[in-house]
């Protein structure tokens, strides 16, 4: 009887252990998986912040009035446009 309830126990034992392993495997994967999104997302972040530095930029007086003076071709009252013809 006694060698019963070792055996009982000791397959309990292997049978837990067995139940863990895929819980510690998984647990491994998601911590990977948790690495990996963290960089994705600082990267996502530089690349936001650069997008919104450049938005600001885009949206200043300066970056309207220079678009407009080299694309447009526009002038501000008073001054006068020269064409360079080849």
């Amino acid at each position: 009887m006694k060698r019963l309830g070792w055996l009982v126990f000791i397959l309990l034992v292997v049978y837990f252990i067995f139940l863990i392993r895929q819980d510690i495997i998984d647990n491994l994967d998601l911590k990977g998986s948790r690495e990996k999104m963290s960089k994705a997302l600082e990267a996502e972040e530089t690349s936001a912040a650069v997008l919104n530095k450049r938005l600001a930029r885009i949206k200043s007086d300066e970056m309207i009035e220079e678009l407009a003076r080299t694309r447009l071709g526009l002038v501000k009252k008073g001054e006068t446009a020269y064409k360079v013809v080849k």
